[in-house]
């Protein structure tokens, strides 16, 4: 996918690869959207088998993504980052790919008529509808977004005070960009 229009025009999906745009343009510097804070990462295009994609997951990724607008290489690096694409995965209440709170979205799932988070499907679509909301709430700021979807909300005031990127933040957008070079977008 290659970056057209100003940025004010660019979508939730488009401005992520944007964003990785400029990740690949500047080689190695991720610009912050704070003024006078860069942060230096570490370019790789090669992926460990632990990190791969699983083939039967990457088409959902790529649905829910289309869906609610938001980049398909993100919901695969959350999921990734929150449970290493295990659809069975547990931690109290927090179910499935995207480690989805089962009790705070209750609602979310009824909405849905979804009762089976560890279907894959079925978790990323809570999480996208969660993440949009985030989106709709707090714009299009990425680390803010990813920071209240983590619950870390020390990282989002730590990150509107001084463009900090917690690890979570920084290594879910890493990964988002290093997949979309893989993906060729």
């Amino acid at each position: 996918m290659k970056f057209h229009g100003s940025p004010g025009e660019l979508t939730r999906g488009k401005r992520l690869v944007a964003s990785a745009s400029i990740f690949l343009v500047l080689g190695g510097f991720l610009i912050s959207p704070i003024p006078g804070h860069t942060l230096t990462v570490q370019a790789s295009d090669q992926v460990s088998v632990d990190e791969e994609i699983p083939e039967d997951l990457r088409p959902i990724f790529e649905e829910v993504g289309k869906e609610f607008g938001i980049c398909p290489e993100l919901l695969e690096a959350m999921a990734y980052r929150e449970s290493r694409f295990k659809p069975e995965a547990t931690n109290g209440n927090y179910v499935g790919l995207m480690q989805v709170n089962v009790k705070i979205h209750s609602e979310r799932m009824k909405k849905y008529n979804i009762t089976d988070m560890t279907d894959p499907k079925n978790n990323i679509t809570v999480a996208a509808d969660y993440l949009l909301e985030l989106y709709e709430t707090y714009g299009d700021e990425n680390p803010i977004v990813l920071g209240i979807y983590s619950g870390n909300w020390k990282a989002v005031s730590r990150y509107k005070e001084t463009g900090y990127m917690c690890p979570y933040v920084r290594e879910t957008l890493e990964r988002s960009a290093r997949y979309e070079r893989l993906h060729k977008k």
